[in-house]
C-alpha cells in the first residue's frame, strides 16, 4: 500500500481532523482516508448528475438532424486548413 505525507497542515485543521477522528473512532490516518474518500464520492455523484443534466437538455432541446456526406466533408476540410 502507498503512504502520503503532509506537511504544513493548518493547525485549525488539524485540531479538526484530530477532533473528528475522536468523534468517530478514528486515528487520524483512517479518519482523513474516510474523508478523501468522501470527496471522490461527492465528486462522482456529481459529476453524474451534471452529465444526465446534459443528457436531458440535449434530449429536450428536439429531435437531431443527421448530417449529409457534404456536411461532413465540410467540417472535415475546415478541420484540416485549422479551424478557419
Amino acid at each position: 500500500m502507498a503512504s502520503l505525507t503532509l506537511k504544513d497542515i493548518p493547525m485549525e485543521l488539524h485540531a479538526q481532523l484530530k477532533n473528528e477522528a475522536a468523534a468517530n473512532f478514528r486515528s487520524l490516518t483512517q479518519e482523513a482516508m474516510s474523508r478523501l474518500e468522501r470527496t471522490f464520492q461527492i465528486d462522482a455523484a456529481l459529476t453524474t448528475k451534471r452529465d444526465q443534466k446534459w443528457i436531458d437538455e440535449a434530449i429536450a432541446s428536439g429531435p437531431e438532424t443527421p448530417l449529409t456526406k457534404k456536411d461532413m466533408e465540410a467540417i472535415r476540410d475546415r478541420v484540416l486548413r485549422g479551424g478557419r
